[in-house]
C-alpha cells in the first residue's frame, strides 16, 4: 500500500510537459529525439558552411565565430545519443534501438565532418584580437 502511495504522490509532482513527452516517447527516447532535434540544426549549419566554402567562396559567411560553440553542441549530441542508445539497449523494442543507434552514428560522422571541414577552411579564416 505504502508502494502504491509513493507512486501516486511521485506522478502528482510531474509536470504536465513531462507527461506529454511520457506520453508521445517510449522510455529513453527523449534524449534520442533531441540528439536528433541537434543533428538536424548542425547539418543546416553544416550544409550552409559547405555551399560557402565550395561554392559561392564566401568566406566570411561560414560560422567561424560560433565554431566553439558548435563543437561544443556536438559532443553533447553525441553525449545525449549514446545515453538514449543505451536505454533503448534496456528495452526489448528493436526499432527503438536500431533509431537510437542510427541517430548515434548520424552525430558522429556529423563531428568528424565539422572538424574536417574546420580544418580545410584554416587557411580563410580572419582572425582578430
Amino acid at each position: 500500500m505504502d508502494a502504491l502511495l509513493t507512486s501516486v504522490c511521485a506522478a502528482t509532482r510531474m509536470r504536465w510537459r513531462d507527461r506529454i513527452a511520457m506520453l508521445f516517447f517510449p522510455k529513453g527516447m527523449v534524449l534520442t529525439m533531441a540528439a536528433m532535434l541537434l543533428f538536424f540544426i548542425h547539418l543546416l549549419i553544416f550544409a550552409s558552411d559547405v555551399y560557402n566554402f565550395c561554392f559561392t567562396y564566401h568566406y566570411d559567411r561560414m560560422s567561424f565565430r560560433y565554431t566553439v560553440v558548435l563543437m561544443f553542441s556536438k559532443v553533447i549530441s553525441i553525449c545525449w545519443a549514446a545515453m538514449g542508445s543505451l536505454y533503448a539497449e534496456m528495452e526489448d523494442y528493436k526499432i527503438a534501438r536500431c533509431f537510437a543507434l542510427v541517430i548515434l552514428m548520424l552525430n558522429t560522422a556529423m563531428f568528424f565532418n565539422r572538424l574536417s571541414l574546420e580544418f580545410l577552411a584554416m587557411q580563410y579564416r580572419e582572425e582578430s584580437h
